[in-house]
């Protein structure tokens, strides 16, 4: 049996497996270090960076090192690889160079492989993104039990390079909503959909404060630190605990972006109303008010006999 497994972190990992299952073993592992790496320069400059792999298995590996560009075009934050003429002005691939391409790696060791980045003169201003991948190669399979579950798996670093110049940026809030304007219990869930529209990857920073109808502040969260590439948009959620609530609450967006710390801001109000139990209570509450009026009505002293006048 064959299963494409894809997992793809939050802009930090690429992660894609095969599985040909003959009998149940601990599957074959890479751990790619950084997940993600983010670097500048400027036009016509050489970067050289170092990159690591780890063989997670108890054999020796063979790994084959590729690269190839991404781009995001999902809310999630998903990489996708594409060739250059999808990339188009994002591209990086064409300018990186890995060496060796091929390493042999010991059971649960690390080796190490030098990136280089020649950026050309011409290179636009901006981000360029691109993956190093690793995979067993046909001869690491090869070296692995033949008698157990093998699964191929291709795990990377997501390399992101700002090339230094005049950039545009950019970004702005799209979407920032409850799931109900109105409910009678909690949790409220909240999401804020943010938009880049500039030519550089940027991670907004900031929080959602949520107060309730005296202005008293009952929560906070932290945006989690998200890339958002360029063209695309993420969606951050939040959700505010609790069932029993009342009243009207106000969730408040403060954030900003980017060197030139672009505001985000939003606002937006719900309700959360228990009507079920609130119409128990003021029945109960109005039968007991009936009660005590009969109740007292019922100990009023009878009315005095009132003698006739004399007649003269």
């Amino acid at each position: 049996m064959k299963k494409l497994l894809p997992f793809l972190g939050t802009l930090t990992f690429l992660f894609l497996s095969l599985t040909q299952t003959v009998k149940a073993q601990p599957a074959i592992s890479i751990t790619a270090i950084p997940p993600r790496l983010e670097i500048s320069g400027l036009p016509g400059a050489t970067i050289q960076e170092t990159l690591k792999v780890r063989n997670e298995t108890d054999t020796e590996m063979v790994y084959e090192a590729n690269y190839q560009d991404f781009i995001v075009n999902n809310d999630q934050g998903i990489p996708v690889a594409v060739d250059e003429t999808v990339s188009g002005r994002w591209s990086l691939a064409s300018w990186i160079t890995v060496a060796p391409q091929k390493l042999v790696v010991k059971p649960h060791q690390t080796e190490t492989i030098t990136l280089i980045i020649n950026i050309p003169q011409n290179a636009l201003a901006g981000g360029h993104y691109a993956m190093v991948t690793y995979q067993p190669s046909l001869e690491g399979q090869i070296n692995a039990p033949q008698t157990a579950s093998s699964i191929v798996q291709k795990v990377g670093t997501l390399v992101y390079l700002n090339v230094i110049g005049d950039v545009t940026e950019a970004i702005h809030l799209k979407e920032f909503k409850a799931d109900a304007f109105f409910k009678h219990y909690g949790p409220i869930n909240l999401s804020a959909k943010i938009e880049n529209l500039g030519d550089i990857h940027l991670k907004p920073t900031g929080k959602v404060y949520i107060r309730n109808w005296f202005n008293q502040s009952i929560a906070e969260y932290s945006l989690e630190p998200k890339n958002i590439f360029p063209f695309s948009s993420r969606i951050y959620d939040f959700s505010l605990a609790g069932k029993w609530r009342l009243g009207r609450y106000s969730a408040k967006l403060e954030a900003v972006a980017g060197e030139a710390q672009i505001p985000i801001n939003g606002l937006i109000y719900f309700w959360i109303v228990p009507v079920k139990e609130l119409a128990l209570l003021a029945g109960i509450l109005i039968s007991l008010i009936l009660v005590a009026l009969i109740l007292k009505s019922r100990k009023k002293p009878p009315a005095m006999p009132t003698e006739p006048l004399p007649q003269e």
